[in-house]
């Protein structure tokens, strides 16, 4: 019998391509995208009045963002959600559905949006969203934020964003440490290098050097900010696996962070529970802002 030659720990292209699939544990994807649709359009017409849409923080394709503002007392905490997608798919317009929630506990809430692959390399991606953050912490006094309670938070590849932003070279910015409070990975990818394998990378164009340079795992830093990873327990083997590692070697740097599985979620509805003031996820999220 033929043997499937073995391309990532062990596995063939057929695992791989399960295992990076995260829809391969659902039955129907489209239910919750509808979900991010509906949820977000809801939460627009929730905090009418309190967005300001469209908000540039750069003249590239796609370099804006929404700003949820609560109607009280300035200078207000200020959380940025960065969405999934595998960096070729989704919106900033279906990553607002967490705003009500947020405002509601007197939270500044950002919807942060970036260009999306083919069109953008990952590095351009990684920069863009970078560069985002940046300019949130350097404008958003002006939407009454405290920039020194900014926390970000991502999902998928959005999770990957935030652990690359959090390794950023801060004295290339002008800080001598991470400037941001706290940060929050929702089943991020840390090694990118098993996505060469999979039909992922068809809009990507990862080789072997560029996946392992945009990789959080190869570049922890030696100073950072707090960090929360998790991931719903109706995930392959391979995205839990990632979290974990990641934590690991996070904690192994000497850098604080907490992980914890998300009993009874997947991939997909993750993430909305940043929408439900009860959740565990977001009681973790609040209590980082709020140290």
């Amino acid at each position: 019998m033929k043997m499937e030659h073995s391309l990532y720990r062990g596995m063939d292209q057929q695992n791989l391509q399960r295992e990076y699939s995260p829809s391969s544990c659902i039955e129907d994807i489209n239910v919750y995208i509808s979900q991010y649709i509906d949820l977000s359009a809801q939460a627009r017409e929730i905090c009418a009045g309190k967005i300001h849409r469209d908000v540039c923080y750069g003249a590239g394709k796609r370099e804006n963002m929404d700003i949820f503002s609560p109607a009280t007392k300035a200078p207000l905490p200020v959380h940025v959600f960065i969405h999934g997608g595998y960096w070729q798919e989704l919106s900033k317009d279906e990553s607002s559905f967490a705003a009500p929630n947020f405002l509601d506990h007197d939270i500044i809430f950002i919807a942060l949006d970036y260009c999306l692959a083919p069109e953008a390399s990952l590095s351009e991606i990684t920069d863009q969203a970078r560069r985002g953050m940046m300019w949130i912490y350097d404008n958003i006094d002006h939407y009454g934020g405290d920039k020194q309670n900014i926390t970000l938070s991502g999902s998928s590849a959005g999770g990957h964003l935030v652990a690359e932003i959090l390794s950023s070279n801060w004295a290339a910015f002008g800080h001598k440490q991470c400037p941001f409070k706290g940060g929050t990975a929702i089943s991020g990818v840390y090694d990118l290098s098993p996505l060469i394998h999979t039909d992922i990378n068809e809009p990507l164009f990862l080789t072997q050097e560029s996946a392992k340079a945009a990789s959080p795992l190869f570049h922890i830093p030696d100073q950072a900010c707090e960090m929360i990873f998790c991931y719903g327990e109706n995930e392959t083997s391979e995205f839990k696996r990632q979290s974990r590692d990641y934590h690991k070697t996070w904690q192994d740097k000497g850098l604080k962070s907490s992980l914890f599985e998300m009993a009874g979620f997947n991939h997909f509805d993750a993430p909305l529970e940043l929408a439900n003031p009860h959740s565990p996820l977001f009681k973790a999220v609040l209590k980082q802002i709020s140290r």
